[in-house]
């Protein structure tokens, strides 16, 4: 099982910078080891900073039955300048993200490893939230 980063990223300075440190964080927590591993992709949109949203909150993506990617979006929300906001936002998020991986990938036909996907993302929520406990700068 994998977790793997993505998506749109709009924003610049500061916010562009504090996303990116946490993408590749989140991206060396479980990298993909073969093409056949599940993965789970995080995919990140953020806004550009003049410009409404398209959606809010975390949707799933659509799923093929050939497919081992599970794309789930994540509406960076504006605002979030350190990697610190970026982590404690997505740690927040994470527990939906988890849920849609339980409930969202099919059950029939071809049997997804849904729990040990999210299994992954619950543990990546543990090593975030670790993360800016540990972090000086985070209090």
């Amino acid at each position: 099982m994998a977790i793997s980063t993505g998506g749109i990223i709009e924003d610049w300075g500061p916010p562009r910078w504090a996303l990116q440190e946490v993408k590749r964080q989140v991206a060396s927590f479980a990298p993909r080891q073969s093409d056949q591993d599940y993965v789970v992709d995080i995919a990140f949109r953020s806004w550009h900073p003049n410009r409404e949203p398209e959606f809010t909150g975390v949707h799933a993506a659509m799923v093929g039955r050939k497919q081992r990617r599970f794309i789930i979006w994540h509406s960076v929300p504006k605002g979030l300048d350190t990697a610190a906001a970026v982590r404690a936002w997505l740690a927040s998020v994470l527990p939906e993200t988890a849920r849609l991986v339980r409930e969202y990938l099919p059950r029939k036909s071809k049997a997804y490893p849904s729990e040990q996907l999210a299994a992954e993302i619950d543990a990546l929520r543990e090593m975030l939230l670790k993360t800016d406990s540990s972090d000086p700068s985070t209090i």
